[in-house]
């Protein structure tokens, strides 16, 4: 019998909530103008996100052409050796480590490349 008079509630609150909201000239109105500011974040947002896209790859295409073309220049044999810390011996590449000493070592790398601590001038 519970049941049954929540049913019926329920129906009548939901019936005369749709309905009255449905017919309500000033709901019709908020939901238009939610609607369209909706659709404008939307597109703008968008745009902001391909502008964004379109900068990182022309600034990425840039940095590949002249890191290649650095690298291109420098190298003057295809050995697969590097130069020593003290810059006269050479040394074979070293692999870098696997799981996360791996990673915490290239983001502390990353951040010191980035505050500029340890960079080597050239």
């Amino acid at each position: 019998m519970n049941q049954f008079v929540q049913r019926v509630a329920h129906y009548i609150a939901n019936e005369l909530l749709v309905k009255g909201l449905a017919e309500s000239k000033a709901f019709q109105r908020i939901v238009v103008h939610t609607d369209r500011h909706i659709q404008k974040y939307k597109k703008e947002g968008l745009e902001q996100v391909n502008t964004h896209i379109d900068e990182l790859h022309k600034k990425a295409t840039q940095a590949a052409y002249s890191t290649s073309t650095k690298n291109f220049a420098s190298s003057s044999s295809s050995s697969p050796l590097r130069e020593g810390k003290s810059g006269s011996e050479l040394e074979p590449p070293q692999r870098p480590l696997e799981g996360i000493p791996g990673f915490f070592r290239a983001l502390e790398k990353v951040i010191r490349r980035d505050l500029g601590i340890g960079v080597e001038k050239k």
